[in-house]
């Protein structure tokens, strides 16, 4: 305790001058490095309450965070060097007015605030669990439900309410997001818990997402660990899915019969996820 108040009320060059800031070093070519009114060590500014950030595996400059809101949105946001976020100008899209800001108002002509790329709010979800709550998750980067690839999947702590979005057309920064009905895996080896009233299983408090090497997303909630498994398992129908009898597949409808119901399946894919129980 004694530490974090010191270096609350201590300069950045007394500081370092007393060795306080531990064994790590500063990227000369951070963006604040020659800004006298801020820390070298800051990246980014005008995050509220970021929770759960990740880089995109496969685009490593791709860098999301889910950002907390205060009243109305909650937000991920596409983090890049020098960016600022908006708080407290800006909740999501929406100007705040807060009855008082430290240091003085900021005013809306002094920043040239980044706004979400994916987010919701908070009339979306189910209010009477809780106050909405964004849990940051990852790019699925895994060929297990190959529906879900190239997604940023996320979710509401509280809200049993997972969200899915992607970058189209690609390198735009424009993303469109789709809230995805998920369920249990017929076979997982430890049956879910129901949400009264409803069909999808719960998943209680969304802690956090984990990836793991092969790209493989986890749920880490409070009612256990889930993991996103092949769309069939659960009942869904993915049209991308390889299935064990596609070598030998069954008679079916004529070719422009089947290219219609293969679209229509495509759509409905990209609408669904699928979990299970994970036990290592």
């Amino acid at each position: 305790m004694d530490l974090i108040l010191t270096s609350f009320f201590l300069g950045s060059n007394e500081i370092n001058y007393l060795g306080l800031w531990g064994n790590y070093s500063i990227p000369k070519d951070n963006p604040s490095t020659d800004d006298g009114d801020l820390q070298p060590e800051i990246w980014a500014l005008g995050l509220r309450n970021p929770w759960r950030c990740s880089f995109d595996s496969k685009r490593p400059s791709y860098f999301f965070c889910g950002d907390v809101g205060e009243e109305t949105y909650e937000e991920v946001d596409l983090i890049s060097k020098g960016g600022n976020y908006g708080w407290r100008v800006y909740e999501g899209y929406n100007m705040y007015h807060p009855s008082t800001s430290p240091g003085g108002n900021t005013s809306l002509n002094s920043i040239n605030p980044i706004f979400p790329v994916m987010g919701y709010s908070h009339s979306s979800i189910n209010n009477n669990v809780g106050s909405a709550s964004i849990t940051g998750g990852y790019v699925y980067r895994s060929d297990t439900d190959p529906c879900l690839t190239g997604r940023y999947i996320y979710a509401d702590l509280f809200g049993e309410a997972v969200w899915a979005g992607i970058e189209n057309p690609e390198s735009s920064g424009i993303y469109n997001t789709t809230k995805l009905p998920f369920a249990c895996a017929k076979d997982s080896p430890i049956a879910c818990e129901s949400v009264e009233g409803s069909p999808l299983p719960s998943l209680g408090i969304v802690y956090s997402f984990a990836e793991d090497s092969d790209g493989e997303i986890y749920v880490l909630a409070s009612k256990g660990v889930f993991r996103v498994v092949r769309p069939s398992r659960c009942g869904y129908a993915c049209a991308s899915e390889i299935h064990e009898d596609a070598v030998n597949p069954p008679p079916g409808p004529s070719s422009s019969t089947a290219e219609s119901v293969t679209i229509q399946l495509r759509l409905v894919a990209l609408l669904i996820g699928c979990i299970t129980w994970f036990i290592h």
